[in-house]
């Protein structure tokens, strides 16, 4: 909520990494799109996103993005996927834009988390209200890492649960 032209703080998002093992039912609702990552996995390996095919994310569709990494030095990436109800809730598409063009890229916190998932291999989230985007809806986003090699991430497959926020 916006009080006298500044941001309150209480409602900024949040944003946190998780082991990449934390266990799917650890993620409320979101904990059925984590499982479907979780299964791709190669051993002790992270899934590429050309292992997922559409079909895996039934039910999920409209709430899916992708990031392909671009640089790490420093962090950048470009959105491949945007979902069609994070436009509706969002009112934006970041279909095609850098992360560096996108409405969050300054929030505090994100751009450290997101370092995090890529450098490290963790699990990103985001908790609370969309304020960058103009939004009042409260959203838990789950953030996971793939590497077509294995090992170094070069997307992010994410999914948002709007009206919903995880315990951390």
């Amino acid at each position: 909520m916006m009080t006298g032209g500044t941001v309150d703080e209480t409602q900024r998002r949040r944003f946190f990494n998780l082991p990449r093992d934390t266990p799917p039912e650890r993620f409320g609702p979101l904990a059925g799109f984590v499982a479907i990552w979780r299964a791709k996995w190669r051993g002790d390996r992270l899934p590429g996103w050309s292992d997922f095919d559409f079909y895996d994310f039934v039910g999920w569709h409209g709430l899916i993005y992708v990031d392909q990494v671009i640089s790490n030095q420093p962090l950048e990436m470009r959105c491949r996927l945007w979902g069609s109800k994070l436009v509706d809730l969002l009112g934006h598409d970041e279909t095609g834009k850098l992360f560096s063009q996108s409405p969050s890229a300054n929030e505090p916190g994100l751009l450290g988390s997101n370092e995090n998932l890529v450098q490290q291999g963790t699990i990103g989230i985001a908790l609370g209200r969309a304020i960058s985007y103009s939004r009042q809806t409260i959203f838990t986003v789950v953030k996971l890492p793939c590497a077509e090699d294995g090992i170094s991430v070069d997307h992010i497959l994410g999914c948002s649960q709007p009206d919903y926020q995880l315990e951390i």
